[in-house]
């Protein structure tokens, strides 16, 4: 498995989607469960997101649209630097609906990571649930 997708339509404007997708103090609530920053929200700017758990993962912007569309190319636990080997890259696509947003987010790279199959097969699936958790996470911040 290269690529996760994940759909999720929640009953919040986009202005409220992008800010809890693109701030520190939003991240940090819903995403990481022991604080996030977010040094600049531009190409090349840093996304970090800790978890009592998991540790640090350190994540670089890719591109921005506001409130249309924002990705990272991040290493989550797999190394301090988000560099080709141990880095896969996460899309987040914005669409207004009748009272809310459908997000999506697709997370992909998982067969370029300097791992064996078994190992990227074991990553990937990890990050399926976890995108499941995160997002119930995300609409319940923002739908409470």
């Amino acid at each position: 498995m290269d690529r996760i997708e994940r759909d999720v339509l929640i009953n919040a404007s986009p202005q409220r989607v992008w800010a809890a997708l693109t701030s520190a103090e939003h991240l940090g609530t819903w995403f990481g469960d022991a604080g996030a920053t977010v040094s600049k929200l531009e190409p090349g700017g840093e996304v970090t997101l800790t978890w009592a758990e998991h540790g640090t993962g350190r994540a670089i912007i890719e591109k921005v649209e506001p409130e249309s569309f924002f990705s990272w190319r991040w290493s989550g636990p797999l190394g301090p630097d988000p560099v080709p080997g141990n880095a896969t890259l996460v899309e987040f696509t914005l669409t207004p609906t009748d009272g809310g947003t459908l997000l999506q987010v697709v997370e992909s790279g998982f067969t370029q990571l300097d791992l064996p199959p078994v190992g990227q097969e074991k990553y990937a699936s990890g990050n399926v649930g976890g995108w499941g958790h995160e997002l119930d996470e995300l609409r319940e911040y923002l739908e409470k």
